[in-house]
């Protein structure tokens, strides 16, 4: 009995470690995939405000404290 365990031990868990690994490897790479698109876009459109908002003109009075 203790033959066959160690036979299917060595022989199928190994492989179906390894299959498993690999699956959720490809599954997270996706997601990371994903994360990263997403990621760039919010970059995109931080950098688009930033731009307009440098763009626009502003004039700012600072007239200090007004006493009476």
């Amino acid at each position: 009995m203790k033959k066959i365990k160690n036979w299917f031990l060595n022989h199928f868990l190994p492989m179906w470690a390894k299959e498993t690994v690999l699956a959720d490897n490809r599954k997270l790479m996706r997601e990371v995939s994903l994360l990263r698109q997403e990621l760039d876009k919010q970059k995109a459109y931080i950098a688009g405000l930033e731009t307009g908002i440098k763009a626009q003109r502003r004039i700012i009075f600072n007239a200090g404290e007004v006493k009476k």
